[in-house]
């Protein structure tokens, strides 16, 4: 493991170490304000990240950190850890820190009573959480994809070099269906939504019927997410009843510059399970589609299983599973119970819900 490293808790004053061990090993660093307020802001006021740190306390040799949170389980709330940021300095790898500290995450988490930690490794940490750390996979990520633009799609599937030259003859072409409002507006009922209020939650509360492990998305969660997460651009639509005292849908969608082009991202959509509840869900997604397409979107992703309620609203505005080939990077979703009393829902696919919201890099 290292002589003299000290395996402990992380504390509010290892924030600048955090920072500077992503600046020095991620191609992902990490600002102050977004690590503050992703595991100091919270709603659960828990914090579960382990460091292993030299002898002269000036910096971090590895950092197994995971973000606590509430989840709905077979109608419970459970306190659960998701697991985010895992990290070595070059200096200290290969001595199975990363295997350490989460195992002390883990011990120290079943002890506060949490239910299971889930994530989605990468390619390069998969085998370590599968293989070392005994989760159990729910694999694949759930991609859609709904392509705006010709070009991007024949130049992401590789049909250009199959077609050759013929390839520069394709249109780029806008594949979007004509709107029935005016550009930079939004259609009758959908309004633009500028903070989470009490109907979010009772919109969720009737959305994840039946649905057997989520995180709770409730106002305190996605007031959060949505609208305090640093540097983020999302944009909330929703679909509200006639006066205004419910919500029928909600939509919430980014636009940034990745993977080769522009991307739109849906990062979650959520409506009524009636039938009026679908239409609305479908109106908000058509508005969502079609500002992505004014920002200049190449294609739109989103996450969405076959046996989720939305995912025929997604079918419907043509989102389709994205193929392997296309999936901008290699990711798994997998889950490790701590209380065996969970094992049987939460070991099952189809039991789970995903959205965007679910990641921590969009």
């Amino acid at each position: 493991m290292g002589p003299g490293l000290t395996l402990r808790p992380m504390d509010r004053a290892d924030l600048e170490l955090f920072r500077a061990c992503f600046a020095k090993n991620s191609p992902r660093p990490r600002s102050l304000e977004a690590l503050t307020w992703q595991y100091f802001g919270n709603a659960t006021g828990r914090l579960y990240v382990d460091v292993a740190v030299p002898p002269d306390g000036a910096s971090l040799a590895a950092i197994y950190a995971s973000l606590p949170g509430t989840m709905r389980i077979g109608g419970e709330r459970r306190l659960v850890l998701q697991s985010l940021d895992t990290l070595t300095d070059e200096a200290y790898r290969g001595k199975g820190l990363f295997v350490t500290l989460a195992k002390a995450t883990f011990a120290r988490a079943a002890e506060g009573g949490a239910a299971l930690i889930y994530g989605f490794p990468n390619g390069s940490s998969a085998h370590g959480f599968f293989k070392k750390l005994g989760w159990s996979p729910l694999d694949p990520v759930p991609f859609l994809i709904r392509p705006l633009r010709t070009k991007y799609v024949v130049d992401r599937l590789g049909l250009a070099k199959r077609i050759g030259p013929v390839a520069s003859l394709v249109p780029d072409v806008a594949l979007v269906v004509p709107r029935l409002f005016a550009r930079g507006t939004l259609p009758r009922g959908v309004v633009s939504l500028d903070a989470a209020d009490a109907r979010m939650t009772r919109l969720w509360d009737r959305f994840a019927t039946g649905i057997g492990c989520a995180i709770e998305r409730d106002e305190a969660y996605l007031q959060w997410r949505l609208f305090e997460r640093p540097g983020s651009h999302y944009r909330v639509l929703g679909v509200e009843a006639d006066d205004g005292s419910e919500l029928r849908a909600l939509v919430a969608y980014t636009v940034e510059t990745k993977h080769g082009g522009r991307i739109g991202y849906v990062m979650d959509l959520l409506h009524d399970r009636s039938l009026a509840g679908y239409r609305a869900g479908s109106r908000a997604l058509g508005a969502a589609v079609h500002g992505m397409a004014e920002e200049g979107a190449d294609s739109i992703l989103a996450w969405s299983m076959r046996h989720s309620p939305n995912f025929p609203v997604y079918a419907r505005h043509g989102f389709v599973p994205l193929p392997e080939k296309m999936r901008p990077i290699e990711l798994h979703v997998g889950v490790r119970a701590f209380d065996p009393a969970v094992e049987p829902i939460v070991s099952k696919r189809e039991s789970w819900y995903f959205s965007y919201l679910d990641g921590d890099t969009t």
